[in-house]
């Protein structure tokens, strides 16, 4: 199957990208992966859209899965290889804070989509009008969108058969731990991650600090990656 690994930023992540994007392209070299960094918004977008509006350009340009990191996540474990060999549905991880409970309360920082998951992509892109300017403005239409779908509230192309709706096909949404995309180092919010980065992780999801703070823990999680 093709794959393809992308992020994208604009020139205030410049300097985060210079130490996270060359370890994207190693990763995805090291997996059969094609990789690409997208320097710009999407047409018409905040470059908050990167995800969902870049996924599915790719998806339906032909490639059969796509995996999308931030520009601040850090691989620091380019041997794990997360879902390689998923042929199917969305796979993406818990919101990093103690109040994600539900399967639809996840975080768009990392994930894996196959091609049966276009629909779905094109439904939370339909909402990006309702949400421009908004905080989350891509996060939170497509949680609304699963919440709807996993409570039958919404219809995507390939649910309805005989003029009924069907369930969510099994195994389209699948919510992971917080660790396996979105392993946020303590450092970031001190004694408050419910399940922050250890060494081994596939990667280290760099939020919320001021960028110098970032490119700072960027190395100090390198070095603590290789001990």
């Amino acid at each position: 199957m093709k794959t393809i690994l992308f992020t994208g930023f604009d020139d205030p992540y410049a300097g985060l990208a210079r130490i996270t994007g060359p370890r994207m392209l190693t990763y995805a070299r090291r997996h059969g992966m094609d990789f690409f960094p997208y320097h710009e918004p999407p047409p018409g977008l905040n470059i908050y859209w990167t995800g969902i509006a870049r996924g599915l350009e790719l998806l339906r340009e032909g490639y059969d899965r796509v995996m999308y990191l931030d520009v601040d996540q850090l691989i620091t474990n380019p041997d794990n290889a997360p879902l390689i060999g998923a042929d199917y549905g969305l796979w993406i991880s818990q919101d990093w804070g103690e109040d994600a409970t539900e399967p639809w309360h996840f975080s768009a920082c990392g994930w894996y989509a196959h091609r049966d998951c276009i629909p779905m992509f094109e439904a939370v892109l339909a909402m990006e009008p309702e949400w421009r300017d908004k905080p989350f403005q891509e996060q939170g239409p497509w949680q609304a969108v699963v919440r709807m779908m996993l409570k039958d509230q919404i219809v995507l192309p390939g649910q309805v058969e005989n003029g009924r709706v069907k369930e969510v096909p099994a195994g389209l949404i699948n919510t992971m731990q917080r660790r396996y995309f979105n392993a946020v180092p303590d450092e970031v919010c001190p004694g408050k991650v419910p399940e922050p980065w250890q060494p081994g992780d596939f990667a280290a999801h760099l939020t919320m600090l001021p960028m110098e703070e970032r490119i700072a823990l960027a190395s100090k999680t390198i070095a603590a990656s290789m001990s």
